[in-house]
């Protein structure tokens, strides 16, 4: 069965006809006092912002409160007994009641009865709270107000245990397909779930407002993530927004234009990639005539080097790996891969450096310019990781594109 929901204005009627309709003295005027006490909670829950309805609202409260003094104070008082006397079953409403009480402390400041809540009737309250929470836990989610703010922390058991469990991972870089994790957010570390959502918007805020590059993904199950060595989002925000230590990344820059050659550079890049895989082909078939040959992986154009939010800072190339499999089905042996191999790859202008012996195979390390071969021999395999030069594309007007010595 759906709960009706009520308004301020419904509301607010509530509260005061309780009062209006009290008698001083009366044997049950605490107990309306009291229950008027209570609907401040369900006002605040109804209100946009948390806030008490503007207007005559408030005076009308401090006259009738002004008017029922002796007995609202002791209504006040008999809280704190009825938090005491609360079990497992009355836990919620004795949540809801310190939850009255403190908004009558806050709501009345200032005014001729902000001294119906004293010190002594908050701590005694506190108290009781406190006991009642350890001996029978937080109240269960369906019995959460609405919006209780986060100074009422009896709550925050309750909101946590509603609350979904989930970490949101931030990830910054200079690039989009290059991004390393900075901070997380998780939710239940907020006792409030409008909380975690504003510190998601904040940080969100920050970063697009200082032009960095990010990515959000998210995690199930914060008890199971506990961020490693990850700050979190308030500890990263102190960091860098209040320190003024520089962040990890630079911004996007403003009006920032391509370099002129980058579409050239990138083609280059792949022609020689092409013409680099067609050269170990022809090298495996001179040095082992008839043995098939696999492709792993070329990649290309690939990024070289560090992301940057400027594109003539970064360097770029192509990666090969490529088998060949010696008189298959035998195992030839390694020693013998290389002594065919060897004079072949000299015949061809590669510098061919010392065998490194491994376990189970050998290495060599072959270069010619700025092109690198890392070559592994095992038993009747030979596999090829070919390294491009590193390409770059300047941004000065009419560049096209230039390799950087290693």
């Amino acid at each position: 069965m759906t709960r009706r929901k009520f308004t301020p204005e419904e509301l607010s009627g509530f509260a005061l006809r309780g009062l209006e309709s009290a008698t001083p003295g009366d044997r049950w005027v605490r107990r309306d006092i009291a229950d008027s006490f209570l609907a401040l909670v369900d006002l605040h829950s109804a209100t946009t912002d948390g806030e008490l309805p503007a207007g005559d609202f408030l005076p009308a409260m401090v006259a009738q409160l002004e008017r029922l003094r002796w007995d609202a104070g002791m209504a006040a008082a008999y809280q704190v007994d009825e938090i005491e006397e609360a079990g497992w079953e009355r836990r919620a409403q004795a949540l809801r009641v310190r939850s009255a009480l403190e908004y009558l402390k806050d709501d009345f400041a200032g005014t001729s009865v902000a001294d119906l809540v004293d010190a002594e009737t908050i701590a005694d309250a506190d108290a009781a709270i406190r006991e009642l929470i350890d001996e029978h836990g937080p109240a269960d989610p369906e019995d959460l107000p609405e919006y209780v703010p986060a100074s009422h922390w009896w709550w925050d058991g309750s909101y946590r245990a509603a609350m979904p469990d989930w970490v949101t991972v931030y990830r910054i870089g200079e690039a989009p397909d290059d991004l390393r994790s900075a901070f997380y957010i998780a939710d239940r570390a907020y006792p409030r779930p409008w909380l975690a959502e504003a510190a998601r918007q904040e940080a969100s805020k920050a970063l697009s407002e200082r032009g960095i590059i990010r990515s959000l993904s998210g995690v199930e199950g914060s008890a199971g993530y506990p961020g490693g060595a990850l700050p979190t989002w308030e500890e990263f925000r102190q960091r860098h927004f209040v320190d003024g230590v520089p962040l990890p990344v630079r911004s996007v820059p403003q009006a920032y234009v391509s370099p002129p050659g980058l579409a050239a550079m990138r083609a280059e890049i792949r022609r020689d990639g092409s013409a680099v895989l067609a050269e170990l082909e022809s090298i495996a078939a001179e040095a082992f005539p008839g043995s098939p040959t696999q492709l792993n992986d070329i990649q290309g154009p690939v990024r070289m080097s560090p992301a940057s939010v400027y594109e003539h800072e970064e360097l770029w190339g192509f990666r090969i790996s490529f088998m060949v499999f010696p008189e298959y089905p035998a195992d030839v042996p390694p020693a013998d891969e290389v002594a065919a191999l060897t004079p072949v790859l000299t015949g061809r202008g590669w510098s061919v450096g010392p065998v490194q012996e491994k376990p189970g195979k050998l290495e060599l390390d072959v270069s010619r310019g700025e092109h690198r071969l890392h070559v592994f021999a095992e038993p009747g395999a030979v596999t090829f990781h070919a390294v491009s030069p590193r390409y770059r594309a300047p941004a000065e007007p009419g560049a096209t594109w230039v390799i950087e010595p290693r």
